[in-house]
């Protein structure tokens, strides 16, 4: 075999012992004015991960995320979006762009909130199968997408394990939910005694939080709040770790005026093993 073939095998093969990477990153306002501006620095970020679920797209004809999925590289990445969704003239669309070679998409599920209407952005889901290297074999785990709107945050959080378990029966071979993106569930929109009420965050046996209180997901230096969550509904088969907030401008060495153009936020992530 020619070295440059078995150097290529050789990475491959590192990328999957190691786990895949996952990230919700709320890219403040994404549509083709961002991608035009900051586009190549967006992508500089995304190409830590292996799938990212993008919220605030604002792209009806999809132009914005074909560009950015031209620069990312067409031939290994691709996205599945929802529709747009929202109760007024603004809409947005939650967004998973995903390595092909490394990240297989099994389907889709849009949470239906019409009987109730808590949700502004009803939750997005999309079950992927990845290689997990400490279940020595392939594993499906769904990947639920929220943002909630902050006035409503609470009301919200208290609704999503109604959203992750519908998700978990449309998708019954999986492992489990993992819900992720912007909860806003920290300073002005979810108090410490709400939070404390709120199933998802009390670390029983059904549900992990990966992202602490104690975090700052805003990329501003005049606020300190957790508002970008992860959580985990399943089984043992979910080996997640590593949780974090990126601080992409300190690892990638941008400046806080193109950091404050790329989002407010800072993604989170962590690991899938």
């Amino acid at each position: 075999m020619a070295p440059l073939v078995l150097s290529a095998v050789f990475f491959m093969f590192l990328e999957y012992a190691y786990g895949i990477n996952v990230a919700a990153f709320n890219i403040q306002h994404f549509g083709d004015t961002k991608v035009n501006e900051v586009g190549r620095d967006i992508v500089r970020v995304l190409a830590n991960y292996d799938i990212v679920l993008i919220q605030e797209v604002r792209d009806m004809d999809q132009s914005s995320l074909n560009t950015l999925k031209d620069l990312l590289g067409s031939k290994v990445w691709d996205y599945v979006s929802s529709d747009p969704i929202g109760r007024g003239t603004y809409k947005e669309q939650y967004v998973f762009f995903y390595k092909k070679a490394v990240v297989k998409i099994q389907g889709q599920f849009q949470y239906d909130d019409s009987a109730r209407d808590v949700f502004e952005r009803e939750p997005f889901a999309v079950n992927i199968q990845y290689n997990s290297p400490k279940r020595g074999k392939n594993v499906n785990v769904v990947l639920m997408g929220i943002h909630t709107k902050p006035e409503k945050a609470f009301v919200e959080l208290e609704a999503l394990p109604t959203a992750m378990t519908a998700a978990k029966s449309y998708f019954s071979k999986a492992a489990g939910v993992i819900a992720m993106g912007d909860f806003n569930a920290d300073c002005n929109y979810v108090s410490d005694a709400q939070k404390a009420s709120l199933a998802i965050f009390n670390q029983n046996a059904r549900y992990r939080s990966l992202i602490p209180d104690t975090a700052d997901t805003t990329t501003s230096t005049s606020t300190n709040c957790a508002y970008d969550r992860i959580v985990i509904e399943g089984n043992s088969d979910i080996v997640a770790d590593s949780a974090r907030v990126y601080r992409f401008d300190t690892d990638l060495g941008i400046a806080f005026d193109r950091t404050a153009a790329i989002s407010d936020h800072y993604p989170v992530d962590f690991k899938l093993q």
